[in-house]
Order: C-alpha cells, then structure tokens, then sequence
C-alpha cells in the first residue's frame, strides 16, 4: 500500500460510437464495478445521471445520452457487478429502466457490495468509499460537496452534472468513484480470506460473506422493491382528528396561562412557565446547567397531579404521532400505493437488520393497522420465539434451562421456579388468574414478582444489565437487584461460566464472535479505563447472542427465498423486524398446509446443523400488520 496510485485517464462516453468501444472492451470482463452519479437521495424518486464503469484497469462516466446502450451489458447474468452501498444504486439504474436482475435466476447473486463486505472486517470504523479507498488503495478522493458544494446552493444536481463546463471534472469524479470501487473489491477480498471463523461451514470472512452476506443483498433488494402497501386512506382519516386535539389543548395552555397564543413546541416558553411561573423544582440538567423539561420530569410532574404537565404530556404523543408517523408516511408512499423502505444491511454493529424511510423497527400500534396488503393477498407474520434465551442455552450449554426449554415450560416461569425454589404449576396458576382477571392472594402476587425478577433477568442479561439498571427495571433497591444476579447465577452456574469465558477469548482476540463467526470488535476489554472495560465486557455478552440471532434471521431469510414451494407460491417477505419476518401471501396459500409447514421448517432449521434447543416460531395472518400480532 504506497502513498499514493498511478490513475487512468478518465473517460467521458457520449456517443454511439464511444459507448460501443467500452462494451467491446469490457466483453469478456469477468467483474465490473458500477456507481453512479443521481438527481438525489430517493431511492423511489431520483435517478442515474452518469453512469460510471471500470475494469481496475480503466475508467469510464457515461452520460445520459448514451445509458441505454449499456442496458444489455449491465444485465448480461454472467457479469458479476461490484458497488459500494449496491442496492442504492441498484435503484438508480431501475429508474431509468436497467434492472440487474433481470435475466438472473433467482438464486443467481452477481452484485458485489464493498460497503458490506467491510462490514465484516471492521465494524468500529466508518464504511464510506472515501475513507476506504483512501487507507486501503491509496487513492485519495475528495467528497461531493468540496467539489461542487458552492454550485449545489444554487442549481438542481441534474443541472450541475451536466453542466458542458463541468465536464472534465464530473467525469474524473464520477469515473474515479467506479475504478476505487473495483480496487477496494479485491483488497477487502483478499483480507476476508485471511480471516478465520472457526466454523467448519464458512471457513473464512469470505465464505460468510458469499454465503450469506451476498445473497441477502438481492433479498433486500428484491424487499425493497416490492415494499409494502399502505392504507392512505386510514392514514388521513386519522390525521384531523389529531390535529383538532393537538389544536383544542394549545388553545386550553393559552387560556390558562392568558396569552392569545401558546408556543407548546417551545422549550424556551414552556421552561419558563414550568420552573419560574408554576414553581417546579428541575429533575435533571443538560451539560450547560439548563433545566431539563424532558418526558421524565414531565411524567414525574403529572403522578403529582399537575395537570399542565399531563396535557404538555399528551401534546407532545399527539405531535409526535402527526410528524413522526403520520405525515411521514404519507409523504413516502409511492405511485404504486406502496412504501419502499431502505434496509440497511450495515446498519448494526451486531449484524441486526436496521431501516429507514421509514424505520420499520418502531412503528406503534395505530400505525401498523395502516400497513396492508394487496387484493387478494394476506399479511402473514412468523416471529420466533425467544430466540434469544435459545441461543444462551446453546451457547452456555446449562442443563436446566435446556431442560426448561424443551419440555416447552414458559422459559421466565420455570427460570424463577429454580431461583426462588417455588412450584413452577403454582406460578402458571397465578399468571392464568392473572390474565382472568381473577382475586389475586398475596401468595399469587409473590409469584408474579418471582417471574417478573427472573424475566427481566433474562433478558438483561443479554444485555450486560447490571445492578443499577435491574433495580430501575424491578422497582426495587441496588442490593435487593444484587442479591437477585447472585440467586440467578447460583441457579445457573453454566451461565456464568460461559460469560467468563467469552470475555476472557475475546480479551485475546479483542473481538467476540457469532454462531457463524461473524465479528464485533471489543479493544475496549484491554483498557485501563473501568468505564470503557465494563462497556466491553458488556458488548461480549450481548452481541454474540444478538449476532446469532441476526445469523439464524439471515440465513431462514435466504432458504425462503431459494425454496421453490415459497417461490411457486407467490409470496413475498415484505418486511423484516427484530425476529419477525412479514410475507405478502396469495389468499390460495392461506389455508395451504403444505406451504405454511413449510415456513415454519426452514425457519426453524435455517443452519445445516441444529442448536443444542430447538427453534420455535409462532405465525399469524391478518389483513394488515397489526392483525398479525
């Protein structure tokens, strides 16, 4: 890696001619990197501009004019394609009718990603070509905006892409993007080589990648690109009604408070009416010593029966709800009455799934009722079933809760039978009278609190949760909250063994591992600082079960996809959240005992071997989202 590469000339492609040189050319390439230069950010509204191509031996930027004469070349199957952040510009060429995937079998995977492949290699740093290019090839590349960042202000990116005296310089730029990429490619390919996993199934990063990170790549793409329908109609009829309520209690602050008009958006406003007019002591404080009025205060406020902090309360839900849900909803639905979210393949250290436009991750009740499907389709929703308590079980391989899971006992009631050294029917007794709705006697609410202690353990734990944050949790003081960890962690002495044991690898490594040998890298578990250790050893603990699920998500994710009954089916994944996997399914396929076995076994074998507890998935259909809960 020197200081700096030698480049090829760049190329402007314009005319017939020229555009047919450079398919000649290419002819018999076997990878070709791709990226392009676009009208904007929408992945459903903007498109390709200059097209950019090269062989790590040449490079071109082909514009608009002569795109079309690459059509066939760019969907010839047998041309692997490399970009970086693929699925974007994927959307771009789409837009201007070139479709990659055309002419490819569905289980045929041609477009390399080198965001994604440096995923794999290192997840602390930033995945953006610049960066990468720079440290990995030595070509230094200067950012859009320090290139036409004066222009940008004052003219559309269509505009200033074919700007006649911007020629020279598009063309550099937009080509240069497409020849590091192709360089990035074989560097990144030749570290993922030499990186272990321990797993006889994928030897390498490499392997990882082909198998599983190549192939969710067109899943998601294919996901996107079919999106999920929305019911706009629910959307504004729901949208008045807020606003009429967002509208009658600012008019109810204004009175109260004797001003003609109440600015409850303002934090400035509504400070000095809280803390200096109504005469609330500050709960909290920003770093400059501000007062907070923040959900908590608030909250706290309103259990004292201020009811100036309710209302704020209720205002801010409200608005929330309109901007943050509502309005933003309706500005992405597409033509086709479909939203087409991004996800984002990178999006978490863990290697969970993340999206965005909207995030899918966290969309409430109300909303979900407004995601639909097509006529003569149902939604179709199979979530596994504490997933993560079956992947601790595997990996610390404890007999009692392996035994727990597999008889099938509710995993927290039977966790807080062997904790507390209770009846574990006497606790299922007082959770169905519980959910009855039945007199609960003191014995009951005892038990309750034994299973509401063990579950939040259990899910703590895969968290790093500490003393602190299990007392917040339980309601209960730092010592009870110990005193509870020391109980779980006698109950489950194979637990704490495992914990030990990865944090102390990964102290060596200074890297923890999934399933699959998928990496997160932890240097922290070597520092002097307790801040940043405790963090680490933290992370040791929760990415490997968090990164295993994500494993088994991806790889039941791929197996639907390649199976041909799914495929003859019809149905489509939709949407993809936490460890819930959404389907669009023809109405035929409903009732099909054939295809909804079917799911379920590729989702609860998604590996060619099985966990040391088996999986379990639970389904649902409904005519939207939320029905399938």
């Amino acid at each position: 890696m020197g200081m700096f590469t030698l480049l090829p000339e760049a190329i402007s492609i314009r005319t017939p001619e020229q555009a047919q040189a450079v398919i000649d050319e290419y002819a018999n390439a076997k990878l070709v990197a791709f990226d392009t230069e676009t009208t904007g950010l929408s992945r459903t509204r903007d498109c390709a501009v200059i097209l950019a191509i090269s062989d790590g031996k040449s490079r071109y930027a082909i514009y608009p004019e002569v795109i079309p004469y690459f059509k066939s070349f760019l969907e010839n199957p047998e041309t692997k394609l490399i970009a970086h952040n693929a699925n974007f510009d994927q959307w771009m060429l789409l837009n201007v009718g070139i479709d990659l995937n055309r002419y490819s079998l569905r289980s045929h995977y041609r477009i390399y990603d080198t965001m994604v492949m440096h995923a794999l290699v290192n997840d602390t740093l930033g995945h953006d070509l610049k960066s990468l290019a720079k440290s990995y090839v030595g070509i230094d590349m200067v950012p859009f905006k320090s290139v036409f960042g004066s222009q940008m202000r004052k003219r559309t990116l269509h505009d200033l892409l074919l700007d006649p005296e911007n020629e020279e310089v598009v063309t550099n730029y937009a080509s240069l993007d497409a020849y590091a990429t192709y360089k990035l490619f074989a560097a990144l390919h030749d570290e993922l080589l030499q990186m272990s996993t321990g797993n006889e199934l994928y030897p390498t990063l490499w392997d990882y990648y082909f198998k599983t990170e190549l192939p969710f790549t067109k899943i998601l793409w294919e996901m996107e690109r079919t999106g999920v329908r929305i019911d706009k109609d629910a959307l504004l009829e729901q949208a008045p009604k807020i606003e009429a309520e967002l509208l009658s209690i600012q008019k109810w602050f204004g009175r109260t408070m004797g001003k003609l008009y109440a600015n409850l958006n303002s934090t400035k406003e509504m400070g000095v009416f809280f803390f200096q007019e109504l005469g609330h002591k500050p709960v909290s404080h920003t770093e400059k010593g501000t007062p907070q009025l923040n959900a908590a205060s608030l909250q706290k406020w309103e259990r004292g029966g201020c009811k100036y902090a309710a209302k704020l309360l209720r205002y801010r839900d409200l608005d929330k709800k309109l901007s943050t849900y509502i309005t933003n909803l309706l500005d992405r639905i597409h033509t086709d009455n479909r939203i087409h979210a991004t996800f984002n393949q990178t999006g978490a250290r863990t290697g969970r799934l993340s999206s965005s436009e909207p995030n899918l991750q966290n969309q409430p009740p109300y909303i979900r009722s407004a995601y639909t499907c097509s006529n003569m389709t149902k939604l179709f929703a199979a979530d596994y079933a504490q997933l993560e308590m079956r992947i601790l079980a595997h990996f610390s391989g404890d007999p009692s809760l392996i035994t727990a899971i597999k008889s099938g006992q509710d995993v927290h009631s039977s966790t807080a039978s062997k904790m507390f050294k209770v009846s574990y029917d006497d606790i299922m007794a007082a959770r169905k009278k519980d959910d009855g709705g039945e007199p609960l006697t003191d014995y009951d609410m005892r038990l309750l609190n034994n299973r509401k202690g063990a579950k939040a353990i259990n899910f703590g734990l895969m968290y790093g949760q500490g003393s602190g944050r299990l007392s917040a949790t339980l309601g209960c003081s730092i010592d009870e909250a110990k005193m509870l960890i020391r109980q779980y962690f006698n109950t489950f002495p194979n637990i704490t063994k495992y914990f030990k044991n990865a944090i102390k690898e990964a102290a060596g490594l200074e890297y923890c591992t999934t399933i699959l040998g998928r990496r997160r890298q932890v240097p922290g578990l070597n520092s002097n600082i307790n801040v940043d250790r405790g963090n680490a050893e933290r992370q040791v603990k929760n990415s490997p079960i968090q990164g295993t699920a994500a494993d088994i998500t991806r790889l039941a994710m791929i197996r639907l996809w390649e199976d041909p009954l799914i495929e003859a089916s019809g149905a489509k994944m939709v949407i993809q959240v936490h460890d819930e996997i959404v389907f669009e399914v023809p109405e035929e396929f409903v009732t099909d005992k054939d295809f909804n076995d079917r799911v379920k076994e590729l989702m609860m074998h998604p590996f060619d071997f099985d966990l040391a507890v088996p999986l379990e998935t639970s389904s649902k259909y409904g005519a939207n989202w939320l029905e399938c809960k």
